[in-house]
């Protein structure tokens, strides 16, 4: 209501002409029915939940209860448990949307006919208030269920290995250290507790991904240099650089970027690591980082790395960014998951680009800090 301005005089204006509206609901509720009966994807969806009727009388005392209700805590309840029935029922937002465009529709046809111009201009301002309230509280209904539901099973399943795996791995170091390197057990030993490791990456990053889910950015000016060097000290501590050359070229104008300190190092650790693991699959891996001011957003820089590697298949561009998705038989699949939603949060921007014989460009686009 803050945001859309829905003020207690608007209501006023509403409240005088509330019975006219109510009076309306039976001749809505045909109206509703008839604009989706007659579209095949929705006809479907009506015959599957039930009778006519029914739903007929469910949508006559939604329309009745948005103009006879007050907008308090009650009414704003009933919003959320009718976008939580959408997910139950597993119904697309795109026909949720169409079902509120139909409202204003109605709303609109009705003030027109039956008032005044004078009278009708007051009023349907306030109905399109009225029905963006609804829009918001159920569809951040739908979007917090849906997306809950995905935080939720990433969650339960880092809990539930984590331990187990932390134990396994343990255990495994301890009979290992009881064998001697000569030893055929002691390569299998090796084999196993690099998999545990595995395990444990995989559990990080996706406790990583929650974490960063579900946290709000909070923006601060941050040194590209500083937020670089640090990710390759932290891929240098678990051994990901051996062998690895790497320079950073970064322009004097393009050396702050603004973003969340938080979200910035998940971003470049990832990138990095994704670039550096890359780059092993030549015989002198090299990686290269830098930055320019761009022209075009004015407001934002570049940050180019480029690995000699591997050169990226443009085809699978898409599937790179998924959950779990990795072409790596070590990769976790999330560290360029966490990429993407770093950017996201950032307002940031990533794009690929292969380079024939050379290897393969990653360009982020962020935004500077004045």
């Amino acid at each position: 209501m803050d945001k859309l301005k829905l003020t207690e005089d608007d209501l006023l204006v509403l409240g005088r002409h509330r019975d006219f509206f109510i009076s309306r609901q039976a001749v809505f509720a045909e109206f509703f029915h008839k604009s989706f009966i007659e579209i095949p994807e929705t006809r479907m969806l009506l015959e599957h939940f039930g009778k006519a009727d029914a739903m007929k009388l469910i949508w006559a005392e939604w329309f009745g209860r948005l103009f006879s209700e007050n907008l308090d805590t009650n009414f704003i309840n009933y919003l959320w448990r009718i976008g939580l029935r959408h997910v139950e029922v597993n119904l697309d937002q795109r026909f949720t949307n169409l079902g509120f465009s139909l409202v204003r529709m109605f709303c609109h046809r009705i003030t027109i006919e039956s008032f005044q111009p004078d009278i009708a201009v007051k009023i349907l301002p306030v109905v399109d208030k009225l029905v963006d309230s609804c829009i918001l509280v159920e569809t951040s209904a739908y979007i917090m269920a849906t997306v809950r539901c995905d935080v939720e099973i990433l969650k339960g399943i880092a809990d539930k290995i984590r331990n187990p795996v932390t134990i396994i791995g343990g255990n495994l170091r301890r009979l290992q250290r009881h064998m001697a390197p000569q030893d055929p057990l002691y390569k299998d030993y090796e084999f196993l507790i690099s998999s545990t490791s595995r395990c444990e990456d995989m559990i990080e990053d996706i406790t990583t991904y929650i974490e960063m889910f579900q946290r709000e950015a909070k923006f601060e000016q941050a040194m590209l240099e500083t937020v670089i060097e640090n990710m390759l000290e932290k891929l240098s501590a678990r051994k990901k650089l051996e062998g690895v050359k790497v320079e950073i070229f970064l322009s004097p104008e393009a050396r702050f970027v603004r973003g969340d300190p938080t979200d910035l190092r998940h971003l470049f650790y990832h990138i990095l690591e994704n670039a550096v693991e890359a780059a092993h699959a030549s015989k002198k891996p090299y990686v290269r980082i830098s930055s320019v001011l761009q022209e075009v957003p004015s407001h934002t820089l570049r940050i180019e790395v480029f690995n000699n590697g591997e050169i990226v298949n443009l085809a699978n561009i898409s599937d790179i960014f998924s959950l779990f998705y990795s072409t790596k038989p070590k990769g976790s699949g999330l560290g360029l998951s966490i990429a993407k939603l770093a950017l996201r949060k950032n307002f940031g921007e990533i794009y690929f680009e292969p380079v024939p014989g050379e290897g393969t460009k990653v360009y982020i686009i962020l935004e500077k800090a004045n």
